[in-house]
C-alpha cells in the first residue's frame, strides 16, 4: 500500500529520477519554459521553486547549496543575478503549470511549466479626504432656512379663463367639446356691457350737476 509516500516515483529508479529533475530545473531555469508531463511538472514545481528561494537569499552558502543542484555555473549566475530581483515583491507561486492536451501515443496529459515573472501591482495609494470632519458638537445635516413665499393672486378674468380651459364635456359619439369659447364670447359681453353702463354714468354725471346748481 502506498501510504505516507509522498514522493512520486515517475516510473523510474532514485537516481535516475534526481538526475531528470536535475536537468528539468536547469533547462526551465536557463529558458524560461519547458514542455514535460503534468506529472513531472508538479515534482519540478518543488525543486525550481527551492531554487528561487536560494537566489533570494543571496548569501555565498545559499549560491553553494544551488550549485550542488544545478551543475551549470552560468545558469546558477543567471539564476542569482536576473531572475530573483523580479521575484522580491512575491512570496512563492514563482511557476506556472499549463495544460496542453494529450499526448498521442499514450494519452498522458501534457502541459507547459513556465517562470511567472509578471511583477505584482504596487499597494493602492489611498485618497485623500478634501472635505473637512465634522466636529463633535457639528451635524453632517443641513439645517432647514425658511424661505420668504410672496403668492400673487390671480386676475379674475385670467382665473376664470383658466378654469374654463381645463373643463371638457365629452360628448356620447366620442366628440370633446370645449367650453373655452363660449366662456370668453360670455366675459366679452359682459366687459361691454359693464363699459356702456360707465359711459352712460359719466354721461349723466355732469346734467344732473347743473340741475342742481340750477
Amino acid at each position: 500500500m502506498r501510504h505516507r509516500r509522498r514522493s512520486r516515483r515517475l516510473g523510474c529508479k532514485t537516481a535516475h529520477r534526481k538526475a531528470m529533475l536535475r536537468n528539468m530545473v536547469t533547462s526551465l531555469i536557463e529558458h524560461g519554459r519547458i514542455r514535460t508531463t503534468v506529472t513531472r511538472a508538479k515534482e519540478v514545481r518543488i525543486l525550481a521553486d527551492r531554487m528561487i528561494t536560494l537566489g533570494k537569499n543571496g548569501t555565498l552558502h545559499a549560491r553553494r547549496q544551488a550549485l550542488s543542484v544545478i551543475r551549470d555555473k552560468g545558469v546558477v549566475a543567471r539564476l542569482f543575478d536576473e531572475l530573483t530581483p523580479r521575484f522580491n515583491n512575491r512570496n512563492g507561486g514563482y511557476t506556472r503549470i499549463v495544460r496542453t492536451g494529450p499526448r498521442l501515443g499514450d494519452g498522458a496529459m501534457m502541459c507547459l511549466i513556465e517562470l511567472v515573472t509578471e511583477s505584482l501591482p504596487g499597494p493602492k495609494a489611498k485618497k485623500k479626504r478634501t472635505s473637512p470632519r465634522p466636529s463633535e458638537g457639528q451635524t453632517l445635516i443641513p439645517e432647514a432656512q425658511p424661505e420668504s413665499v410672496t403668492q400673487e393672486k390671480p386676475e379674475e378674468g385670467e382665473a376664470s379663463k383658466e378654469e374654463a380651459s381645463t373643463e371638457e364635456v365629452s360628448e356620447p359619439g366620442g366628440n370633446v367639446v370645449e367650453e373655452t369659447a363660449e366662456v370668453e364670447v360670455q366675459e366679452g359681453k359682459e366687459s361691454e356691457n359693464t363699459a356702456e353702463e360707465r359711459a352712460s354714468v359719466s354721461e349723466d354725471s355732469p346734467a344732473e350737476e347743473e340741475d342742481l346748481k340750477k
